[in-house]
């Protein structure tokens, strides 16, 4: 690891704190640990002559990638012309949410618009000139159109001064930065409080205790900025400098500028959170809450009922700041969309979130966790399947979804080393594309400067660094902005009753709402099943919990989520017979479109535009026009018609093959790959994988090309005419080279 990567990994220990272990176990909760690596695919390692440990070299099964972060004009992955139309990005007018609440801009109110985008943190954010310009040229050509920006506000203070003292380099490179990205179509978002740090005097202001490690009074920040005034002030004036300062390269302060689409006041704040998992923060909101009902507290009050006025007082407590901060931002004049609370999923959060411009989630695959010391090696992975898990990602965060408004996830990843990541090619575009989201960013394109402009090998969250997670986000990112997978039919929206989403701090929802995400949209508002239908007319089911019992008769098309729900929407038609199977682990859309099997670890996503399939090794899958056999190893399989027309008729088509891809270096405890002791050097090595894919294409003469990480092709390839049908034997590795994508055309 470079000095630089050591200091950001400490920069980092202090920006996320104490929120990464849950994100850790959130994950963990749900999965297990049969499927061991060594039991699915070759494994490219040997012991070191000089310890047990294993280190990552090339061998037959696992062979030099050259990768690059760079887009060849005209090549396969040159998705510039999605991201042209919005050049430069505010000429349609400020952003805006439609009657059925989706994104639109105010010149253009009845075009929606789609954002895929990714996340640049730490020195990414702060480049010379001509790098800045190269950078945002070539996120445009990789078809991104949003950019958020964060991990940002630590280096943009001046060091030694107050936390809202901005060093001027510093901001004239994010300026020119925004200005970039704007000129070439990418639109901003932003978060105003992630990871800086604060004066010795606004510690003393704040009366936070001494000799706190500063993720520990990150953590207060968030805590206490609804209680504490001087917290408060000390945010505003962060945000004020920022928001009306005047950006010379675009004659518009930022809070004027309709580049700038979306702003989390405070990254990952939710305050119940808090207030669960640290004893000093539950004693304060102890202290006002008993002070707010000194001669109102029920008599004969139960400690279940004391519980619950607490918890509803916690989450008002927060909705109040939300609107405290809200306002504030309005009167700097900025027309951005607002949002928070982007961490962690509760029925009492629908209640706050009913209140934002927009809902924002944030959730990971195999997130690093840290058995030793937080960032720092080793790190510990899990190998597991995210399709194993019923597509945990998306689908854990579907019910976060308020009916009627948009929805953002402003952090993603699946994360490197784990082998199953791949899967996240496929299960992002699908399902986010089902539930009719709004906008995606992968965490993170890059977390240094070196890292953003030449890729490199080191890091589990940069896809500018992984050869899988980078040709994944640019496909992901091109079906969702173009729409290939179609919504869901149906809208199964849940009501958050007052009495069941209070009864307890972290009130999750039940785990066979979840599994209705992989089927219809799913939403959840705050309210009575009653007045959830008026709110939202447009479900096709009301749900609602058994505990407490609700009001009965329940209203029409209403259901308690027990164990027989699912029988109950199928004998209803809500949907359909086969949408899931006895055990709840093979799943159908309503759309028919999408298909998981999570005992066999398949999918498939057929669309007349797009087949996309997950084999494991010695799977058969095939949709309307593709089918895929003679598969060799675990990967993620793409046949993707380019430019408008659909795979019957197009004449260039995108074939992508992902297996894995490992630094050469790259060092684990044992084979399994779940502990990590470092990155290596590289080059990449890509896993080889062979496969068999038959086409029913347009007839014509067609040819294919294997092409390079830029999109370029490098050399052709046989491609057979059988009856007709065109036939690809797809090899990650051959003699001839390794590659990981294809191009057909005619």
């Amino acid at each position: 690891m470079t000095r630089l990567h050591t200091l950001l990994f400490g920069i980092l220990i202090g920006s996320l704190g104490l929120l990464s272990p849950a994100r850790s176990a959130a994950a963990a909760s749900t999965l297990d640990e049969a499927d061991d690596y060594t039991t699915r695919a070759s494994v490219p390692g040997k012991k070191t002559a000089t310890s047990s440990h294993y280190t990552i070299t090339r061998n037959t099964d696992w062979a030099p990638y050259a990768h690059s972060v760079e887009i060849a004009p005209g090549g396969v992955f040159d998705f510039s012309r999605q991201v042209a139309v919005h050049a430069p990005a505010g000429k349609d007018g400020p952003i805006m949410v439609t009657p059925d609440g989706h994104f639109a801009f105010e010149k253009q109110p009845g075009r929606r618009v789609r954002f895929w985008g990714v996340n640049l943190c730490f020195t990414a954010n702060y480049l010379e000139p001509d790098e800045t310009e190269r950078l945002a040229e070539r996120l445009a050509r990789s078809g991104y159109n949003t950019v958020r920006l964060h991990h940002y506000d630590r280096m943009l203070v001046r060091e030694g001064g107050n936390s809202w003292d901005i060093d001027p380099h510093k901001l004239d490179q994010l300026d020119r930065l925004f200005a970039a990205l704007k000129k070439h179509g990418i639109y901003l978002n932003i978060d105003l409080f992630s990871s800086r740090r604060f004066s010795p005097a606004e510690y003393a202001a704040f009366g936070f205790p001494q000799n706190l490690t500063a993720s520990q009074n990150r953590i207060l920040f968030k805590s206490y900025i609804p209680i504490n005034d001087a917290i408060f002030e000390s945010w505003k004036k962060f945000a004020a400098a920022l928001l009306t300062h005047k950006n010379p390269y675009t004659g518009l302060t930022w809070a004027e500028d309709p580049a700038l689409v979306g702003i989390c006041p405070v990254n990952e704040d939710t305050l119940f959170r808090n207030v669960l998992r640290n004893p000093d923060v539950r004693a304060r909101y102890e202290t006002l809450f008993a002070a707010s009902r000194q001669s109102s507290v029920p008599a004969n009050e139960t400690p279940p009922q004391r519980e619950a006025a607490f918890t509803r007082f916690v989450y008002d407590t927060h909705i109040h700041s939300d609107a405290r901060i809200f306002a504030y931002l309005r009167s700097l004049g900025t027309r951005a969309l607002l949002t928070g609370a982007n961490y962690t999923l509760t029925q009492g959060l629908a209640w706050v979130r009913d209140h934002y411009d927009y809902v924002d989630s944030h959730s990971y695959w195999s997130h690093p966790q840290f058995p030793q010391k937080s960032w720092a090696f080793p790190i510990k992975f899990r190998q597991d399947s995210p399709i194993h898990a019923l597509a945990l990602v998306p689908n854990r965060m579907s019910p976060v979804r308020i009916p009627g408004k948009p929805f953002t996830v402003t952090e993603f990843n699946y994360c490197r080393p784990n082998r199953y990541r791949a899967e996240g090619a496929l299960l992002m575009p699908a399902y986010a594309s089902l539930q009719d989201w709004d906008a995606l960013y992968n965490f993170q394109y890059a977390m240094s400067r070196e890292q953003a402009l030449e890729g490199g090998v080191e890091n589990y969250f940069a896809v500018a660094a992984d050869p899988i997670g980078l040709i994944s986000d640019r496909v992901g990112s091109f079906l969702f902005q173009r729409g290939d997978i179609a919504p869901a039919n149906r809208l199964i929206t849940w009501a958050a009753r007052s009495e069941e989403a209070f009864a307890e701090l972290d009130k999750k929802f039940p785990d066979n709402f979840y599994l209705l995400g992989l089927v219809s949209r799913i939403g959840a508002k705050p309210g009575t099943p009653a007045e959830v239908r008026a709110a939202v007319p447009a479900s096709d089911a009301i749900l609602t919990g058994a505990t407490p019992a609700p009001a009965s008769p329940l209203p029409p098309k209403t259901w308690i989520a027990d164990a027989s729900l699912i029988d109950n929407l199928k004998r209803a038609g809500v949907i359909a017979r086969d949408a899931v199977d006895a055990k709840g682990r093979r799943v159908v859309s309503d759309t028919r479109q999408i298909e998981l099997d999570a005992d066999d670890g398949t999918l498939k996503v057929v669309t007349p535009r797009s087949e996309l399939f997950y084999a494991p090794r010695g799977a058969a899958l095939s949709g309307d026009r593709v089918a895929v056999e003679n598969v060799t190893a675990d990967a993620a399989l793409s046949v993707i018609a380019l430019g408008d027309e659909p795979l019957a008729t197009t004449r260039r088509v995108l074939v992508t093959h992902l297996t894995d891809a490992l630094p050469e270096g790259m060092q684990f405890e044992k084979p399994d790959h779940k502990l990590l002791l470092g990155w290596g050097e590289g080059p990449h090595l890509v896993q080889r994988g062979d496969a068999t894919l038959t086409l029913r294409l347009a007839p014509g003469a067609w040819k294919a090309w294997a092409v390079d990480a830029t999109g370029a092709r490098v050399r052709e390839i046989p491609l057979q005419n059988r009856d007709g049908k065109f036939v690809l034997n797809s090899a990650t590795v051959s003699p001839e080279g390794t590659q990981l994508a294809f191009e057909l055309a005619r």
